[in-house]
């Protein structure tokens, strides 16, 4: 039996552990364009490992999980009070980790994270493919009015509900992630999507992307960042990608290997399309969409702190406790 998008992998074995690295400075899988303008300088991350396991995923490249597995870093809160008392970064922090809704909900680590945040008044970035993040919605536009800059993006591949099943079937349907997304550009709170990846040939057609931007204005997206797909020279990623290429679109397997050329080295984390002509005519064509629709491709940038240090803000009333 097939799954029905967003139903729980049912291959996913959680394992509880603590470790210094729920936050820390670090990068992430972006869109280079959002990497390069250096915005956020931590990185918030209660889980390691994706329930998803999209199929153009790089988690089969993780050395630190096996197979199947996602782990949670139980400590996550201990770890990002202790860290951001002596923290004098005031760049947003970037958070993920709604994708593993079955384990937040359970365990509630970023719930109890963005409470220890709005102590401390500093912004947030989240990526996600979940519409989970509606359940902070309280938590996030309290932050909003304390920090002045909250930031929610919602990565999406396609509208094509037949796109989702084939490449993230355990993945919140993209409707229910833009109504997502309507909710929280009507809470007060900037939002948008993260194009990523954008399938060559499957996804960047003018009807998938017309279709794309235009209910994108009608739920609120403020702008759309676009990354072609990155596929690896070799290993599992590429045997991934290209046995699901075979079996849903064998047509396209030859134009994607002169696009993803094999090799047996490359950069681990894949590199986009060989074909300098396809991203220049990609880009003409966002480009289009974009000002056809008014929607920028570029991510905004966070306004400045609102005071030259780091606010020192406290919700709860001090009790004899505090001073233990």
């Amino acid at each position: 039996m097939k799954p029905g998008l967003g139903d729980e992998n049912p291959h996913i074995r959680y394992v509880k552990y603590e470790t210094p690295s729920a936050f820390r400075k670090a990068g992430a899988f972006l869109p280079k364009k959002i990497i390069e303008m250096e915005i956020y300088g931590y990185r918030l991350s209660p889980y390691m490992g994706c329930s998803k396991r999209c199929r153009y995923c790089f988690e089969l490249h993780n050395e630190f999980i096996h197979a199947n597995e996602v782990k949670i870093k139980i400590n996550t809160p201990s770890v990002l009070k202790k860290t951001i008392q002596g923290l004098h970064e005031i760049k947003p922090i970037l958070l993920d980790g709604y994708d593993c809704e079955v384990a937040e909900q359970k365990e509630g680590l970023i719930r109890s994270s963005l409470e220890i945040i709005i102590e401390y008044g500093l912004s947030v970035l989240i990526q996600t493919k979940s519409d989970l993040v509606l359940r902070d919605l309280d938590l996030l536009q309290e932050l909003n009015d304390i920090a002045g800059f909250v930031n929610v993006s919602f990565s999406l591949t396609s509208l094509n509900q037949d796109h989702a099943r084939i490449f993230e079937p355990y993945t919140c349907s993209p409707v229910n992630r833009l109504k997502a997304m309507k909710k929280v550009s009507d809470s007060g709170i900037q939002t948008g999507i993260i194009l990523m990846p954008v399938l060559p040939f499957i996804s960047d057609s003018d009807e998938v992307l017309d279709l794309l931007f235009s209910k994108a204005v009608e739920n609120g997206c403020q702008y759309i960042v676009p990354e072609p797909l990155r596929v690896t020279a070799s290993g599992d990623q590429r045997k991934m990608w290209f046995d699901v290429l075979r079996r849903c679109f064998p047509a396209l397997v030859e134009r994607y290997e002169r696009l993803y050329p094999a090799s047996t080295f490359g950069p681990k984390f894949g590199s986009g399309p060989r074909d300098i002509g396809y991203s220049y005519e990609l880009s003409k064509k966002m480009d289009r969409f974009s000002e056809q629709y008014k929607i920028p491709t570029e991510f905004p940038r966070p306004p400045e702190p609102r005071s030259g240090k780091r606010p020192m803000i406290s919700r709860y009333q001090n009790t004899l406790d505090s001073f233990m």
